[in-house]
């Protein structure tokens, strides 16, 4: 069954056992504690999540619907290294997630 503010595909699912709660059922996986954007006139919201899957600790941007299920077909996911480089792009330097232990 699929849980709201949740994406999987194939080979990669959010990793509900990191992170910060997101979405109505407070579901974990966001590595940020508020969405990056939200799109005013239809209740999306864009995350920046863990992914859980067989390179170790991996990342994902999701938009989900004001309900909680995922709008996009694809995904695309991002070790650490790229991780940084993109929130430094956006200013958030600082809130890359300590690494996983």
């Amino acid at each position: 069954m699929h849980a709201p503010f949740t994406c999987a595909n194939a080979r990669y699912r959010t990793d509900t056992r990191h992170g910060h709660p997101h979405g109505a059922g407070q579901v974990r996986g966001s590595v940020l504690p508020a969405p990056l954007l939200t799109h005013a006139e239809t209740g999306d919201t864009l995350w920046l999540e863990y992914v859980a899957g067989p390179e170790g600790q991996m990342f994902w941007l999701m938009w989900y619907d004001a309900g909680g299920q995922p709008r996009l077909t694809y995904s695309a996911v991002m070790d650490r290294a790229n991780l940084a480089i993109m929130l430094q792009g956006l200013g958030h330097a600082g809130a890359l997630p300590p690494a996983a232990a």
